[in-house]
């Protein structure tokens, strides 16, 4: 077994605990004292992702540089990454809307209780806090554990963590998505900020809607609702049309992705001998990660038709 890889899924799955033990006690916390929401999520995610890392870096002696993979990026990569954000909100559309019909969509929820602030306020919170410390801790420190390991092995299990650490349903196939495409970005450029770049502006541009379209939203149905607000012809158009959108957007990420390979020189993307395909990747703290968040998906679904 690849020390490197159990120590990176060990950190995944406390980061998981973590969040499950210590969100709630946090946002206790934060009721007591009364501090303003726009202050919860920036201070939650330097405790529970900012002190961790420290941690570990101090337990593994890790070199910070090599890890986090702290290389600077050339401007056409910048470029196809930006366009990569854009193309990929479509593709978040619809695997939100597909969890929708299970799970109600608590981030507009979120975001919607923060239209009170001034918007470089909303995307300091939403867009830069999460984009700096969600990824020097996923593409970071987890990724940086699956270095010896084929891409998309990979990819496959930081989005997976990624999807995890989020910790609800509606969530839980587009954080996938996202973060299996941010873990190429990232081995592809062997920069983080990369996925820093993609994450800032895929928040960011979800902000900034939410910001200009409040007044919309004013008068109508909760998000808690979600699409059972929606006409069931309505729903079933808008579905499929989403859908096709979706594939067509998946292809040009694709396109876009072989671009970003062709400009950074990264040959072994194709070269599987190269890699040692024998390490294991589905670890103790995989399967307990697993457990864990089956149990929290089982009571949010609870929570919500129990």
């Amino acid at each position: 077994m690849n020390n490197k890889v159990l120590k990176a899924n060990f950190f995944g799955m406390m980061l998981l605990i973590l969040y499950i033990v210590s969100q709630k006690f946090l946002l206790l916390i934060f009721k007591h004292i009364k501090l303003p929401i726009e202050y919860n999520l920036v201070i939650t995610q330097v405790v529970l992702l900012l002190v961790p890392t420290i941690i570990y870096f101090i337990v593994t002696k890790y070199p910070i540089k090599k890890t986090l993979r702290l290389n600077r990026i050339g401007i056409k990569s910048v470029l196809i990454i930006i366009i990569i954000a854009i193309i990929s909100q479509p593709i978040m559309m619809f695997l939100s809307l597909i969890t929708q019909f299970i799970f109600p969509n608590r981030i507009m929820e979120f975001m919607s209780r923060l239209n009170s602030i001034p918007l470089i306020a909303q995307l300091m919170i939403i867009a830069v806090v999460p984009a700096i410390f969600e990824e020097i801790t996923v593409r970071g420190v987890i990724l940086g554990g699956y270095d010896d390991i084929d891409i998309k092995k990979a990819a496959i299990m930081t989005g997976l963590f990624f999807a995890m650490i989020h910790g609800n349903g509606n969530q839980a196939l587009y954080t996938f998505v996202l973060g299996f495409i941010f873990a190429y970005l990232v081995k592809i450029t062997n920069s983080i900020f990369s996925s820093m770049i993609c994450h800032f502006i895929i928040n960011g541009t979800s902000t900034v809607i939410s910001f200009l379209s409040k007044r919309n939203f004013e008068n109508k149905v909760s998000y808690s609702e979600g699409i059972k607000s929606i006409p069931y012809k309505e729903l079933i158009f808008q579905t499929l049309f989403m859908f096709i959108i979706a594939i067509i957007c998946i292809k040009i990420v694709m396109i876009l992705i072989r671009k970003l390979i062709k400009i950074n020189n990264f040959e072994q993307i194709n070269n599987m001998h190269e890699y040692k395909n024998s390490i294991k990747i589905m670890n103790w703290p995989v399967y307990v990660s697993l457990v864990i968040y089956i149990i929290t998906i089982i009571k949010e679904i609870e929570s919500i038709y129990g």
